[in-house]
């Protein structure tokens, strides 16, 4: 039989694997370069939201490089350049703008330099 000290124990040492591991995991994450790129809302005067979700989507496409993982492999799914996307939405006469629109839920994307 359980006890509640016993209980209180184990929730104790679980609650600290887990802190333990959330360190871990953020000291071995790499440096995300320009983290809130794709969390900018963007604006193009007389532009709708079909437009603007096409053009990004264009735009990704554009700025996508490959990556390797630790083994060697290129990664299944490619990275972003922040500076090429950035380039590419202002090309298109986008710009950061208050207001603006911003990425469709589920359509994020690892940046890189």
């Amino acid at each position: 039989m359980t006890t509640t000290a016993d209980r209180g124990c184990r929730n104790a040492i679980v609650a600290g694997v887990w802190a333990a591991l959330a360190a871990g995991a953020t000291a071995c994450a790499p440096a995300v370069p320009d983290q809130n790129l794709f969390t900018l809302s963007w604006g193009r005067l007389g532009s709708g939201y079909e437009t603007f979700v096409g053009v990004r989507n264009d735009c990704v496409m554009a700025a996508s490089v490959a990556t390797e993982n630790a083994a060697g492999r290129e990664r299944a799914m490619p990275a972003v350049s922040a500076s090429r996307f950035k380039d590419c939405m202002r090309a298109r006469g986008w710009e950061a703008a208050a207001g603006g629109y911003s990425a469709p839920l589920g359509y994020d994307v690892r940046i890189v330099q």
